[in-house]
């Protein structure tokens, strides 16, 4: 029974995160490669052993949810722990004092960043299974949440727009961003805490067990592990198109002026499509509604590589109508699958309530995002490491690399992320929860209390 300001702040939170998570793959990774002369290779693997050290830290993260409920709430006190380890990353990320880093600097700072990552988000995930307990309230109120996190990624993009226009340097876009989180990070941190209500279930006194073997019995749930695998797949298509962007722009289209504009319109026509994919969410399912938005994708995809034989050739106007057709018609997708995919997993997360006997929605909720984070990591290093060692590329070359590394790049950027979805449209398709089960799972857990 939250109140619409209450909801705002609740899923304020994600705006944060999301604004410096998006910039990591299409700033940060591009920027130390190049601009502070990292290379692609070793920036691609240390984001991966990165990302590989996070997924270390989440199956801890939600036992600790669930094992360790403070006097503030269930989720608050790692909310607030979130924080100062968020700033603290953001400084050495977005605000690096040299212009020649080392690998560890840019280790320490990725480990920090995604640290605070797992606080903020697993906490966030598992707090919405208490605000929101029925299923199209779960969806209503996280893809609200989607949204926030969708304004974040607009605003993030846009500070670049703006910033090219004087100083075009990718430093400075860079530190434009950081000074932005530095801001609202505490803001929207303590306005949370005091405005949103928690939960106030007394810790649990069951023995606490190694966080992995409770991985154990989540390994072996069907309907779980579908949905969890989706998300792996289209957490990576989303993470490796991100992660080319800019090199896609510069070498592919060689319309690298336009590259934070056109992705700022992505993202705005990413807003509109998450309505549109809520919406039918509501009035059909939400498994259904997120394996259509991947087949929508799959479709622009299609249109993408065809279209881009009609416009290489083309002066740079018409082919920036083709490109830009293209980005905005793919931004459509970009919000409709994993929000969903996020009310699905509170669903399940309440069935193994019910069977269980103990609400483990924290655990669950950091099984989902151990695994997709493994796809995000695959995202950086793949792309990176096979375009460097199997095609030579060298991002500080830009044009003058060979033409079969920029086929490359555009092949990669096309059909690996066609065959992804595909493979989790199937898996959503097939998902079997329907909102008359939940209903009657939410009824029984009723009665259980």
């Amino acid at each position: 029974n939250m109140n619409l300001f209450q909801r705002l702040s609740y899923t304020a939170l994600n705006f944060p995160t999301s604004a410096a998570g998006m910039p990591m793959f299409i700033f940060i990774l591009p920027f130390y490669a190049g601009d502070l002369g990292l290379g692609l290779s070793l920036v691609g693997i240390i984001f991966f052993l990165g990302r590989f050290a996070d997924v270390l830290t989440d199956p801890v993260m939600g036992v600790l949810i669930d094992k360790f409920p403070s006097k503030w709430g269930k989720h608050k006190l790692w909310i607030f722990l979130s924080a100062p380890v968020f700033m603290l990353a953001t400084y050495i990320i977005f605000l690096p004092p040299t212009d020649q880093p080392s690998p560890l600097y840019f280790v320490v700072g990725l480990f920090l960043m995604y640290s605070a990552f797992t606080l903020s988000s697993i906490t966030q995930l598992s707090w919405a299974s208490f605000l929101a307990p029925n299923y199209d309230d779960r969806t209503k109120l996280l893809t609200l949440r989607e949204l926030m996190s969708l304004m974040g990624m607009f605003t993030v993009i846009a500070i670049p727009a703006i910033v090219e226009i004087n100083d075009p340097s990718l430093k400075a876009k860079v530190n434009a961003i950081g000074m932005f989180l530095l801001f609202c990070i505490p803001l929207i941190t303590f306005n949370a805490l005091k405005q949103v209500p928690d939960s106030m279930e007394s810790a649990s006194t069951e023995r606490l067990t190694n966080p992995f073997r409770a991985f154990k019995s989540l390994f072996k749930n069907r309907m779980l592990n579908k949905i969890v695998f989706a998300a792996v797949l289209i957490g990576f298509c989303m993470s490796l198109n991100g992660a080319l962007y800019l090199i896609w722009m510069e070498v592919v289209i060689e319309l690298p002026e336009y590259s934070s504009r056109l992705m700022l319109a992505y993202y705005v026509v990413s807003v509109f499509g998450l309505w549109v994919w809520r919406k039918l969410g509501i009035k059909t399912s939400k498994h259904f509604a997120a394996g259509i938005a991947c087949l929508y994708a799959i479709g622009v995809l299609l249109i993408g590589f065809f279209g881009y034989w009609f416009i290489k050739d083309l002066e740079d106007l018409p082919k920036l109508i083709g490109v830009g057709s293209f980005i905005i018609l793919y931004g459509f997708a970009f919000s409709g699958p994993l929000p969903l995919i996020n009310a699905i997993t509170a669903d399940i997360s309440d069935k193994l309530n019910l069977e269980g006997g103990e609400n483990i929605s924290g655990t669950v909720f950091s099984y989902l995002t151990t695994l997709t984070k493994i796809g995000f990591a695959l995202a950086a290093v793949v792309p990176y490491v096979v375009l460097e060692f199997l095609w030579g590329f060298d991002i500080s070359l830009g044009i003058e690399n060979s033409s079969s590394s920029k086929m490359a790049i555009f092949y990669i950027y096309t059909f690996v992320p066609i065959v992804s979805y595909s493979i989790a449209a199937y898996l959503l398709f097939s998902h079997s929860l329907s909102r008359e089960e939940h209903a009657e799972i939410k009824l029984n857990l009723q009665k259980s209390l």
